[in-house]
């Protein structure tokens, strides 16, 4: 029996092997690797090099998709470059050489001046010019990108030309943007829902919930109008850099939240977020089914952060009462651990209530959640604590009219 299983294994082995073979053999016959373009290209200093790629085919199939390319060119140092194209067995090389000067030339005034400005304030452009390679002026032929400044830190812009021979050269000035908190923005509306209910099928406590019900017929109303109106949704982490000072959001910002996680909001208020195409943050009470409702409503249009595991209940003696003003660091830790392990999330917190002090505001942000939001009424600005950022409260029965005169700039 040992005999017949080391004959079986043995023959596997030696078809594996024949079969190995084979493959080799065919694609060593039938594949094929050339280069699109010129073995050699000539580019001036800062030249676009422009890859043309190769093309594979097996049999007559075109497998230019598999070719793997490797190799960097740096067009502002002159030298030659070596690319390598690659498929199967084959292989093969293109050379770019680099020259020393630029063809078509391209001059930036003030090139070698560090340029600073603050977030918010206008980029004004110090000029440049360029010429092609017999000295006439092609400055109007200039293509210029990235004047627009929205982010701090190191900003890139540059200047595109192509002369009438087809060569192209570009070139950048950095542009060193800083942080900054002052200058005007129209603030952007945290908008605060909590339940959602059909106008056909209202619920028995529709008026014993403090006016947090917003029909799903007046809720989509407020996302078509928002559509119509070209609003942007930003994300927790880019409304945490606009208020840091280091984004600019447009003018029609908003994020919409909807509280506590309730099941008339998964049930009636979801179906309308997708219909709309409209994101929104669902925060979630995580201890009363958060797992199960997280998985079970899925959705590419909601995010899922924590209003706390268990501690949207009383017990402390601010505010409303909520227990988180009054309960130890290690068990407010816990909890907002747990929270965030069920969400899947640390993007956003909902303080329970919209209750906090100041341990409660340290354990929020030692849990390392990149904003957090109170019930205080306003929207939010750069230079606003990201720990402690106000909302815009969506009320039962309010007109779109009311609520345009909430939100709009």
């Amino acid at each position: 029996m040992k005999k017949e299983l080391k004959l079986i294994t043995a023959i596997l082995a030696l078809a594996v092997i024949v079969l190995a073979g084979f493959v080799f053999i065919y694609y060593t016959i039938h594949l094929t690797l050339s280069l699109k373009g010129d073995s050699k290209v000539e580019l001036g200093l800062y030249g676009v090099y422009e890859e043309a790629g190769a093309c594979a085919r097996v049999d007559g199939k075109d497998v230019s998709d598999k070719v793997k390319v490797e190799g960097k060119i740096d067009t502002s140092t002159p030298g030659t470059y070596t690319l390598t194209y690659s498929v199967g067995h084959l292989e093969i090389t293109r050379d770019v050489i680099v020259g020393d000067e630029m063809n078509p030339r391209i001059d930036l005034k003030d090139a070698e001046t560090d340029e600073e400005l603050l977030l918010g304030e206008e980029f004004v452009e110090p000029g440049y010019s360029a010429t092609d390679e017999h000295g006439n002026d092609i400055t109007e032929k200039v293509t210029v990108k990235g004047g627009e400044i929205k982010r701090a830190g190191e900003n890139e812009i540059t200047y595109t030309v192509a002369d009438d021979s087809g060569n192209k050269t570009r070139v950048s000035r950095i542009i060193n943007v800083l942080p900054n908190t002052e200058y005007e923005t129209a603030g952007v509306s945290i908008c605060m829902y909590h339940y959602v209910y059909d106008e056909n099928d209202p619920p028995d406590d529709l008026y014993d919930r403090f006016g947090n019900y917003i029909s799903m017929q007046a809720l989509e109303e407020e996302l078509n109008w928002l559509n119509d109106e070209g609003y942007y949704y930003p994300t927790w982490k880019e409304v945490r850099e606009y208020v840091d000072g280091k984004l600019l959001l447009p003018d029609k910002s908003i994020v919409l939240c909807f509280d506590d996680g309730s099941k008339s909001f998964l049930e009636c208020g979801i179906p309308v977020l997708e219909k709309c195409k409209v994101p929104a943050t669902s925060f979630m009470i995580t201890t009363n089914n958060g797992k199960k409702k997280i998985a079970e409503y899925d959705s590419d249009y909601v995010y899922y952060e924590s209003h706390s595991h268990n501690m949207h209940r009383g017990g402390g003696n601010i505010g409303h009462g909520g227990i988180f003003t009054a309960i130890s660091y290690e068990e407010g830790m816990a909890d907002l651990e747990k929270s965030i392990k069920i969400c899947g999330s640390r993007d956003a917190f909902a303080y329970p209530y919209g209750d906090y002090n100041d341990s409660s505001v340290q354990m929020v942000r030692d849990s390392g959640f990149l904003c957090a939001v109170t019930t205080q009424p306003g929207k939010a600005y750069p230079g606003d604590d990201p720990m402690l950022l106000p909302r815009v409260r969506m009320s039962l029965g309010q007109t779109l009219e009311e609520f345009i005169s909430k939100v709009e700039p």
